[in-house]
């Protein structure tokens, strides 16, 4: 017999970006400056990369002697009844001789009240730490295991809002002390701010309001008021919103997930998480081709580039991607560019994943030799990342280590124009921001259903280099928080998957 489910709101939660003009994309009315920013100093609106990659507007910071200066935007519409905390995001990348001294590359959040005309408060905190640490720890990351931090990646700061009668912030980033080669060309860049409001915290901080019983909890996920979906995978209802359960209670429906209600869908780690909201719009760029082959011509945006439709009868989600990057790229063909020779375009597809909610090892496994001799892992798709963007395995076609002809992004596309990653894709926007100071947050699926982590097991501890508890073969170890999960290894062979460890569909092998 089958139930419908109507339930309440157990934990709302906002997605909305309270940014306006968030990708710096429409000019001011000088023409020189970003509508709705402010700047100061040395920073200027530009476009952020090199000639030879699709970038967008965005900010620089540049590196010359002495130099200082910040990009700032009044946000208002702040409401408590829409979360106490407040998560400010922006995506950057340091070039590889961008420098300051004294620490000094910040995020700000300045709380005005009364529409924003008299300051209240402000916290800062200081990133410049995180460009060193990713230098010293992900270098090998890049091509010929170099400059593996110079690299699009998200950097996040979350606050508690100080006072109820706050209803708007001023966010920034901002650097002092500039230095290195005083060299004017080199620089931070940065894009894509990001303020929302949450109700609870995605970083583990804790409301002092709470009191001493809250900071003192175990890091237990609660599903109260969620429907399991299978495995770890969970889903909160609309108040609306209706899903068929059979008399014992469990999903036997279909549940189609979109960007829409992405932030409704949840994976169970040692926190609850929505690992694709996010990441299931893209821009379809100028240079890429279309799904018919036909070269894009004006910058399209895509809302449908990850959907997911979870079978509760089967325990499987399909995947319908269309593997359309939604960070920076390089421009291919790329044949005189940074990234080395490549004659392929970036172009839609249509590809469909099918994902087990229920991972089961395989007594069999067999990983990969040194050059996949055995066949162990196919070329071509072995995974996906919660963008979209296909994981194939380590090699090009000669079986040849692929982990060097990359993008800042780490992707490039195949000879049938499928955009793909080899490696650790740092530009993935994933749940929550790796700061290596815990254990990663999860980047991906393989086929077989298992998560792909990234590259830390703990504080500044990376998988690879785990002397306990060691990744096998595959690249994969368990845990009982977590269960049988992989994890990236930048710079160690496989990088991604070693060979499937679970049991694979095998529709997802079909062309």
């Amino acid at each position: 017999m089958m139930t419908a489910l109507l339930i309440a709101l157990a934990i709302p939660m906002s997605s909305e970006n309270l940014v306006k003009n968030a990708d710096f994309s429409q000019k001011d009315a000088t023409g020189k400056g970003a509508l709705g920013y402010q700047s100061t100093g040395d920073a200027f609106w530009s476009w952020v990369g090199y000639t030879d990659e699709i970038v967008t507007a965005g900010f620089a910071f540049p590196a010359k002697a002495k130099a200082s200066g910040s990009v700032s935007q009044m946000v208002t519409g702040i409401d408590q009844k829409e979360g106490k905390w407040i998560r400010f995001t922006f995506r950057g990348l340091p070039e590889q001789n961008f420098q300051v001294s004294g620490d000094q590359l910040f995020m700000k959040i300045d709380f005005y009240e009364k529409q924003g005309t008299e300051y209240v408060d402000s916290a800062e905190r200081l990133i410049y730490r995180e460009v060193e640490k990713d230098r010293k720890e992900l270098a090998v990351n890049g091509n010929y295991g170099k400059d593996g931090a110079a690299i699009w990646r998200t950097y996040e700061f979350e606050e508690l809002l100080p006072f109820p009668e706050v209803d708007s912030v001023k966010v920034s980033v901002g650097y002092k002390n500039g230095g290195g080669k005083s060299n004017a060309q080199i620089c931070f860049f940065l894009d894509d701010f990001s303020v929302v409001q949450l109700q609870k915290s995605s970083t583990g901080l804790v409301d002092p309001a709470e009191g001493p019983k809250a900071r003192n909890q175990t890091a237990v996920p609660t599903t109260e008021g969620l429907v399991s979906l299978g495995g770890r995978w969970y889903y909160q209802p609309a108040k609306t919103e209706t899903l068929a359960l059979n008399a014992a209670g469990r999903f036997e429906g279909t549940l189609r997930v979109t960007q829409a209600n992405a932030n409704r869908l949840f994976y169970r780690d040692d926190r609850l998480i929505n690992p694709f909201a996010g990441n299931m719009t893209a821009w379809l760029r100028k240079g890429y081709l279309d799904e018919s082959g036909y070269p894009v011509t004006k910058d399209t945006f895509v809302p449908d580039n990850v959907t997911l439709t979870f079978d509760g009868k089967a325990k499987v989600a399909v995947v319908r991607a269309k593997n359309i990057p939604n960070h920076p790229t390089a421009k291919f063909p790329d044949t005189y560019g940074t990234q080395g020779y490549n004659p392929s375009y970036i172009q839609v597809q249509k590809s469909v994943f099918f994902l087990p909610l229920e991972p089961v090892t395989n007594p069999r496994a067999i990983a990969m030799t040194a050059r996949d001799e055995n066949g162990a892992l196919p070329m071509g798709s072995v995974g996906f990342a919660v963008n979209g963007v296909v994981f194939y395995n380590p090699f090009d076609a000669g079986m040849q280590d692929a982990s060097s002809i990359m993008d800042r992004c780490c992707g490039h596309p195949s000879p049938d124009y499928r955009y793909h990653y080899h490696k650790y894709p740092i530009c993935v926007n994933t749940p929550f921001v790796d700061k290596g100071e815990r254990h990663s947050p999860v980047i991906g699926f393989a086929f077989d259903g298992l998560p792909v982590y990234g590259p830390y097991e703990s504080n500044g501890v990376m998988a690879k280099d785990l002397t306990t508890n060691k990744l096998n073969a595959f690249n994969a170890h368990f845990d009982e928080v977590r269960g049988w999960h992989y994890h990236v290894t930048p710079g160690k062979f496989p990088y991604i998957l070693g060979g499937y460890f679970g049991q694979v569909d095998r529709r997802n092998f079909r062309r």
